[in-house]
């Protein structure tokens, strides 16, 4: 018989915010998840994600998040718990099959007509803000500016896609503690509440066809008055 081992993961300072369950069954664990709690480790952080909180939760070390938020970014996250069907559903967010909504606060207003932005967008090693460049990798985000808050989609799946974008346009997002700026790294400083919100998610499940939506419940501009 295989031997199952655990190794051993130091103490960390916990995140005094947690997730709730917006919809599980035998495949999916769908939750909403708060700011600055990780989705996954970034090799800082172990203990204190979405993942190791959910495995310990439900006693299941095969469930796995199928994409990602930022650490500050709050919202739907979709985790799978059946490595028999994991592939299917990864196979949709590998094709861009799922479709993504996030609202946001910004510090400037606006005002702009649906329509999708596309944008070159380039990630140095070593950096943390992401440059806009002509020649680098290109995103596709339909967006609709409504004075301080801004709709967005995005078709592509870059990192900081939707901060970077915003802060391009001259509207940054409310909180957000890279761009304009860089501010550095503070992984235990919860006083700013990045104002980002992924508010749905929506996809054709790849075993019965149907389409299926996840969204929060909560007053999400509220909570960020109460962070």
């Amino acid at each position: 018989m295989p031997a199952w081992y655990h190794p051993a993961v130091p103490p960390e300072p916990p995140i005094p915010f947690h997730y709730e369950v917006l919809y599980a069954d035998r495949d999916l664990i769908v939750v909403d998840k708060p700011h600055f709690l990780p989705t996954t480790s970034n090799g800082r952080i172990v203990r204190e994600t979405v993942q190791t909180r959910l495995r310990v939760e439900y006693g299941e070390d095969e469930i796995v998040p199928l994409h990602r938020l930022d650490r500050l970014t709050s919202g739907v996250v979709v985790c799978s718990r059946n490595p028999a069907t994991r592939g299917a559903y990864q196979e949709l967010f590998a094709r861009r099959k799922v479709h993504k909504e996030y609202h946001a606060l910004v510090s400037s207003p606006l005002e702009r007509a649906a329509g999708v932005v596309d944008l070159g967008m380039r990630k140095e090693r070593g950096e943390r803000q992401v440059r806009v460049d002509p020649a680098g990798t290109r995103t596709r985000t339909w967006l609709e500016g409504r004075g301080d808050e801004v709709v967005l989609r995005p078709e592509t799946g870059h990192t900081h896609q939707l901060r970077v974008l915003l802060n391009y346009l001259g509207s940054p997002i409310v909180g957000d503690d890279t761009y304009p700026v860089d501010k550095g790294l503070a992984l235990y400083d919860f006083s700013t509440p990045l104002a980002l919100v992924a508010t749905s998610l929506w996809l054709r499940d790849p075993f019965t066809g149907k389409r299926r939506r996840f969204s929060i419940s909560r007053d999400w501009r509220g909570t960020l008055g109460q962070l």
